[in-house]
């Protein structure tokens, strides 16, 4: 053999060595829908078991200052995938009125699985979407598989995860396992109007099934089951009606409503995580632990009778605070850090690339988490967090709350987490909290002036939104009538 084969062959090893040795981590993002912060057993709450979160969180670092950067479904959802607000796309709902040209701009070069594919990952998508833009995910970037949002992405990981060990690829994966529950509490525990008549089989099963279990309970052991109300069960005070229409309706309830909504997002939640047990389960038979990142979060929480409200859509701890947790080789593990301000909706993706030694996009507003994660490096300092809502925007540095709502005279509220941890008290009007309103609200308008979101409109009712709403939809159905006549 001559020198130059030797050459060769020396250089083709070497290229093979420096390829496996730069080899990037996998990453498994498990995410549910509708779970609170405090919803793990991990977390204190004794009136649940959820083993296999409490797993992820043994296993890594658990943020229990977090935030998602909106309340509800779809913005949320658009800002994990995306690291932007939703505003940034003209809307703060659930809805399909959003601004087309917008979305598909930030989604085609900066979305999770855009970004992702570009450096060689495969990205696997399974569950729920529920996205602005699309009704399937290939424009963010990722392959849809399984869209049954219940089992249908442990099914689905329990394949692929197989598949993936099996061949030992040097291609590595993203794999975004959505979740559907314990979002079925919005059917009320069985008290929807269209439940289960009206609504898809899929969407009341295991609401039937936890209905069912829960007539076979005698009394006493149903009265054991059922967790402790919340002790923040008044408004805030000068509280003003629209700040909190979207989740008001049920204050009427009696106790027996209560208990069973109680009782049932528990349930619902222990559900969810028999589920991902499935999906760790997997990830350890495939032989594939040590060589991927995992990260658990949810999109938002459920006010689950605070402040007399059940559902999403306010701006108070319950349904703003969520679980988030990354877990992996190298990362602190069994950690639980209590006051570093995080939103994963923000962070998630400059978090994710800095993992993987991926070029994170343009323009996004959050941090990277990684300092955090490793003990290493600088840490980002974060003095506030803003976020948003329907008809909101907030900022908050920890403790202090100050939120500014899109209504007739730009109503107002400051809590103070410390003093008032159920958030039961409006501070802004009280002279001892005049410096710190008046340093939040610089800041906070500061932020929405350089997004040229000023003046705040006083517009934003429940009302309006739904004129508005069926209104564009008049438009859209109009124009579809009119295509279909031209053709």
């Amino acid at each position: 053999m001559n020198n130059t084969s030797i050459l060769a062959i020396s250089l083709t090893l070497m290229g093979s060595s420096a390829l496996l040795a730069q080899k990037k981590p996998n990453v498994l993002f498990i995410m549910t829908d509708q779970q609170s912060y405090n919803m793990m057993s991990c977390m204190g709450n004794k009136s649940l078991s959820t083993p296999n979160m409490d797993k992820i969180a043994n296993m890594g670092y658990r943020f229990e200052k977090t935030y998602c950067a909106n309340p509800v479904c779809m913005p949320s959802r658009f800002s994990l995938l995306t690291g932007h607000y939703a505003s940034e796309a003209g809307v703060k709902e659930n809805t399909q009125n959003y601004d087309s040209a917008k979305v598909q701009e930030i989604i085609s070069e900066g979305s999770m699985g855009a970004v992702f594919s570009k450096a060689g990952y495969e990205t696997l998508y399974s569950g729920k979407t529920h996205l602005y833009g699309t009704q399937d995910v290939t424009q963010y970037g990722f392959a849809l598989n399984n869209t049954n949002p219940y089992e249908g992405p442990a099914i689905f990981a329990e394949k692929v995860l197989a598949e993936i060990g099996k061949e030992a690829g040097e291609r590595p994966f993203l794999l975004f396992l959505s979740f559907m529950n314990p979002h079925d509490i919005c059917y009320k525990a069985g008290f929807d109007p269209r439940f289960p008549d009206k609504l898809p089989k899929a969407n009341v099963t295991e609401t039937t099934r936890l209905l069912a279990l829960q007539a076979t309970l005698s009394e006493a052991e149903y009265r054991s089951q059922i967790p402790p109300r919340a002790t923040n069960l008044s408004p805030i005070s000068d509280e003003v009606p629209e700040m909190v229409s979207m989740s008001s309706q049920w204050r009427s309830w009696d106790s027996a409503h209560w208990d069973l909504y109680n009782w049932m997002y528990h349930r619902l939640t222990e559900s969810v995580d028999a589920q991902i047990g499935r999906v760790l389960t997997a990830l350890k038979n495939a032989g594939l632990e040590e060589t991927t990142i995992i990260v658990f979060t949810s999109d938002h929480g459920d006010m689950n009778g605070s402040h007399g409200l059940i559902l999403k859509n306010v701006m108070f701890e319950e349904c703003q605070r969520v679980p988030f947790i990354f877990a992996g080789k190298g990362i602190k593990s069994n950690y639980a850090d209590k006051s570093t301000l995080v939103c994963n909706g923000l962070d998630l993706l400059p978090t994710l690339c800095d993992l993987t030694g991926i070029e994170s996009p343009d323009g996004i507003p959050g941090m990277s988490l990684k300092p955090y994660l490793y003990g290493i490096g600088k840490k980002t300092a974060r003095d506030y967090l803003i976020t948003e809502n329907y008809n909101a925007y907030q900022i908050t540095d920890g403790r202090y709350k100050l939120t500014l709502y899109e209504l007739p005279g730009n109503p107002e509220t400051l809590t103070d987490i410390i003093a008032n941890p159920g958030e039961t008290k409006n501070f802004s009007k009280d002279p001892a909290y005049t410096k710190i309103k008046a340093k939040l609200k610089k800041e906070l308008m500061n932020h929405l002036s350089e997004r040229n979101l000023l003046p705040l409109p006083e517009d934003r009712t429940i009302e309006n939104i739904r004129a508005i709403e069926k209104s564009k939809n008049a438009e859209k159905k109009k124009k579809k009538v009119e295509e279909a006549l031209e053709e």
